[in-house]
């Protein structure tokens, strides 16, 4: 469910985005039953964050939007994709309110679903038929999966524990936003600088995007976030406000219970009760806003036109939301 401040905000590129969302239904329309079915359960309802990103890129150098209408439904695609992947290998029962996946088919033909929708998101980055974005790309591709192999064998050890965190928001989330603006600048044939000043504000975004998603992972109420309070903290994950309450805990705590594999309903509810009773929720928010700050920044270099004025409003919405 996207909330009525982002559909809001994202108003006055609604065309657009319909568009985006237009092509990805051509693409989906193709695909036989009950593959197609399946995938558009996966595909619908989410933010659009990345497509409103490249749509605002190009308009923002007044080039003509159709490849970035391709563009955006590319990595509209890629992301779905990630999902689809990502819910397997955590186990995750629901996703925006819905079954998963992996919920209701084999983990082979999940992992094939995804890889299929892998596959319509290249064909869409082909048919812009620019060496440059396709590079982009298929690096993007590489550093999320590297990033998600790492996570997984990470040894949790205490001194790397923020070294790790960093590293795995990097390579899951903010990578992804940085290559859908670089991808966006190529193709509007900005300067270097202003490639250079549009990854940060991208990079910057997504970062802060991941660090509110794991606040709410903790205070989100479960409706709106479409999955189960605590559904990081229930798979052992080390979150920022996670870490930020650990580092100003002795053990044992609630949260080094539950980590330490002690997850039953009642530990868990008591885990997500102490960090939030903490400031540890606060402190993960301020870091949250410093990166959007950086982002705004790194605008300032850019052209002034109601375009880069709207990513600035995207930037701040992502520490506002609820959801």
């Amino acid at each position: 469910m996207v909330s009525v401040q982002l559909i809001s905000l994202l108003e006055p590129i609604r065309p657009q985005i319909e568009r985006v969302e237009g092509l990805v239904d051509e693409k989906l329309a193709a695909v036989e039953e009950p593959l197609q079915t399946m995938l558009r359960r996966s595909v619908g309802g989410g933010k659009h964050l990345r497509p409103a990103l490249i749509i605002l890129i190009g308009q923002m150098f007044a080039v003509p939007l159709e490849p970035f209408h391709r563009l955006a439904a590319a990595v509209d695609m890629l992301h779905a994709a990630t999902l689809i992947h990502d819910d397997l290998v955590d186990r995750s029962a629901l996703r925006r309110g819905r079954e998963t996946l992996h919920t209701i088919w084999p983990a082979g033909a999940t992992v094939l679903a995804g890889d299929y929708l892998l596959g319509q998101a290249t064909l869409l980055i082909a048919e812009l038929e620019h060496p440059p974005v396709c590079k982009v790309f298929a690096d993007v591709l590489c550093t999320m999966c590297a990033g998600e192999i790492r996570r997984m064998l990470s040894a949790q050890d205490a001194p790397e524990r923020w070294q790790d965190y960093y590293r795995g928001i990097e390579a899951k989330t903010a990578s992804l936003f940085a290559a859908s603006a670089e991808m966006a600048a190529i193709l509007a044939g900005a300067e270097a600088s202003q490639r250079t000043a549009l990854c940060c504000f991208a990079r910057e975004l997504g970062i802060a995007f991941q660090i509110v998603d794991d606040v709410l992972d903790l205070t989100g109420n479960e409706v709106l976030l479409g999955k189960p309070q605590g559904s990081d903290l229930r798979q052992g994950l080390l979150t920022l406000p996670i870490l930020y309450y650990l580092e100003s805990r002795a053990n044992p705590n609630p949260v080094s219970t539950v980590l330490a594999g002690q997850r039953d309903e009642a530990q868990v509810r008591a885990a997500i009760e102490a960090v939030c009773a903490s400031e540890a929720i606060e402190a993960a928010l301020q870091e949250a806003s410093n990166h959007v700050r950086c982002g705004q920044e790194a605008l300032a270099t850019l052209p002034d036109n109601e375009s880069c004025r709207l990513l600035g409003s995207l930037a701040a919405y992502v520490v506002e939301r609820e959801r």
